[in-house]
């Protein structure tokens, strides 16, 4: 996600990894050779009450599967995060990165590059941040997003991380794991628009319509890109090498159906939706009717099943944001144990995991069509413009009780290394 303009105000979020060397000019494909890890940013100690991460055992034909999207790391302790992954104990694992890990060709390749050598398999699709064009990349010829995204998927090529189905496992249990691009549009949000507010258009508000450059005649404010975007699929998914027998797991960076995002009323950007999912997307996971969908975007730890599918978010976010407000972002073990576990070979998929908002449309049914209300933690950023404006508050009383998560409050210690509870 999620490129609004409010959030540059945290300078952890845009701390850059200062120590990464940025050559003036990078080459065209193929890309010089992989930096490796003793090459990448030093960092300070590990907190001493960091837990050590599992051992790998060699006589054990275990399999599991990861995921983790919007890894940022373009903040310094999101990098730090991910070099900090144990480099044994997941070398017969694979790992989905559902988008979002920089706008710098140079980050992504060196984020890539180092899970490529503690995953086995790492699969990825791009989200909205990593297609920005930047200086860097009109030097060198991208001076488009559909010329960057054409240069991600070669690169992935190039570093042996899939974009296209593969099936992960052993010889005795698997799934496959389908890779989908995608990209928002404004009329995939079916829900009412709120009234009664000051809440600017999402053009003005997302950093993507400003730093992102389409060829004519896609057009950010129709469909045209989205469609643009999928059928690309045709190319990637033709040599599909999964088996129908076996479950499926796709993932995407943008959202397929609306009820994956809480009401607008319940959002501190109520627009969001207008820049969050895609309708060719949704079509294609019908489509497929996968047992699970990854996805990313939004920042929300989520896990819910609609229509047979179970979808799953699990988004490592910005610094700021999980000490802030790690309980909407909190999803099974990603934090410091590491990525978030999806499925191994022996047991199967994870059980269900019970996540703030996912879990609050378990007791609540959506209501969109209460568009003249707006959330007190967010009416505080939006005026009302109308009279008949009013807050609300989203209930959680069925959290109450011993095992309940804490309301909201800040953190003095990052989740991403120290378990807050």
């Amino acid at each position: 996600m999620n490129g609004q303009t409010w959030a540059a105000a945290d300078p952890a979020q845009q701390s850059a990894v200062a120590t990464m060397v940025r050559p003036p000019q990078l080459p065209q494909p193929p890309l010089p050779p992989p930096q490796q890890a003793s090459q990448l940013p030093q960092q300070p100690p590990l907190p001493p009450s960091l837990p050590p991460l599992p051992a790998d055992d060699p006589n054990d034909d275990l399999v599991r599967l990861f995921a983790v999207s919007d890894l940022h790391v373009d903040a310094q302790e999101n990098a730090y995060w991910l070099t900090r992954l144990s480099d044994t104990a997941y070398k017969r694992d694979a790992i989905i990165v559902a988008g979002d890990v920089s706008d710098d060709l140079i980050e992504l390749r060196q984020s890539l590059d180092l899970l490529k050598s503690k995953f086995r398999d790492v699969f990825f699709t791009p989200g909205n941040h990593d297609l920005w064009v930047t200086k860097a990349d009109r030097a060198r010829g991208q001076s488009d997003s559909m010329l960057k995204l054409r240069a991600i998927l070669k690169l992935c090529d190039y570093l042996g991380v899939h974009t296209r189905p593969m099936r992960v496992g052993n010889a005795t249990a698997g799934v496959g794991i389908v890779p989908l691009l995608s990209w928002h549009h404004a009329s995939w949000d079916p829900e009412p628009d709120l009234r009664g507010f000051a809440i600017p258009p999402v053009e003005q508000v997302m950093t993507d319509f400003r730093n992102c450059v389409w060829p004519a005649p896609l057009d950010p404010r129709t469909d045209s890109i989205a469609r643009a975007v999928d059928a690309l699929n045709d190319e990637l998914l033709s040599a599909a090498q999964v088996s129908q027998s076996e479950p499926l797991v796709s993932f995407s960076h943008f959202l397929p159906r609306v009820e994956l995002l809480p009401e607008k009323r319940f959002l501190t950007l109520p627009v969001l939706a207008k820049a969050s999912g895609s309708d060719p997307l949704r079509n294609r996971v019908q489509l497929l009717r996968p047992t699970m969908h990854v996805f990313g975007h939004t920042h929300f730890g989520w896990d819910q099943t609609l229509d047979g599918t179970r979808f799953v978010q699990g988004a490592l976010a910005y610094p700021g944001e999980r000490t802030s407000r790690w309980h909407t972002l909190k999803v099974g073990d990603l934090g410091a144990e590491g990525p978030l576990h999806l499925w191994n070979s022996r047991e199967g998929f994870a059980p269900h995991m019970h996540c703030r908002w996912s879990g609050y449309y378990e007791h609540h049914r959506r209501e969109p069509e209460r568009c003249m209300e707006l959330a007190m933690y967010a009416a505080q950023q939006w005026p009302p413009t109308d009279e008949r404006a009013s807050c609300c508050m989203p209930d959680f009383s069925h959290e109450d009780g011993p095992t309940a998560m804490p309301g909201v409050r800040m953190l003095r210690e990052d989740p991403a290394f120290v378990k807050p509870w």
